[in-house]
């Protein structure tokens, strides 16, 4: 753990400051039992990095873009992945309103300006509703539940990435097949490993460019001469 945090810019300040932030959220309802300060780190706080550090597709992602956390619940990977990368606009989706209060008062103490919150579930988010570069989905729900629920708020090449400890082979073939029927291309799995010795893996649902049921551009008619050719 110790020499891949030499090579992570991992404030632990800020995750002290968020682990006091969940902990005093535990007092009002269920967040996490995963409280100790290195369990939380390491359980919480570099999983939600790790993807986006050691799997290509995601390390390559630009400095800017707009990321939805779904079902944000405490707050990963969408609060980690703030700090790592300043310049993205992340909000996090979480439909239940006692959490959504939680993390907008995290948010507010954090002084994290990337991020906002937004009360709702990936079919209520308008504003987010084909934006999105990146949608996260972190202990959710399967690929497919997840496919068919945040896919309309993919941009044109967006992608989902799912958290997973054991993606099954029957999770992977149901949500390749859900993903092929919106228009997606499931990637992966992509294996990483949470020290000492946890093993994890994320899948990707991409989109490659035009996702089925996307609205097409109105047909303009080309104006014709008399000759019957257009200009």
């Amino acid at each position: 753990m110790r020499e891949l945090l030499a090579h992570v810019d991992l404030d632990r300040a800020f995750y002290e400051r968020l682990r006091e932030c969940v902990l005093r959220g535990n007092e009002r309802m269920n967040l996490t039992r995963i409280v100790e300060p290195e369990e939380f780190l390491r359980k919480h706080v570099l999983d939600s990095l790790l993807p986006f550090l050691v799997v290509p597709a995601l390390r390559e992602l630009p400095d800017r873009l707009v990321l939805a956390d779904l079902g944000s619940g405490a707050g990963f990977p969408g609060l980690p992945l703030s700090r790592l990368r300043p310049g993205w606009t992340i909000t996090l989706l979480e439909r239940t309103r006692k959490k959504a209060a939680f993390l907008a008062e995290t948010v507010e103490e954090l002084g994290a300006g990337n991020v906002r919150v937004l009360a709702a579930d990936a079919r209520e988010a308008a504003p987010l509703l084909g934006r999105c570069d990146v949608v996260t989905a972190r202990a959710v729900g399967e690929i497919a539940e997840v496919v068919r629920a945040a896919k309309g708020l993919l941009g044109p090449h967006g992608v989902i990435v799912h958290y997973k400890g054991d993606a099954s082979g029957e999770e992977l073939e149901e949500g390749a097949a859900a993903a092929k029927r919106l228009g997606l291309v499931q990637e992966g799995p992509f294996a990483y490993e949470l020290p000492p010795d946890a093993k994890r893996a994320v899948v990707l649902s991409r989109s490659s460019g035009r996702t089925r049921g996307a609205v097409r551009p109105p047909r303009v008619a080309k104006r014709r001469t008399r000759g019957g050719r257009g200009r």
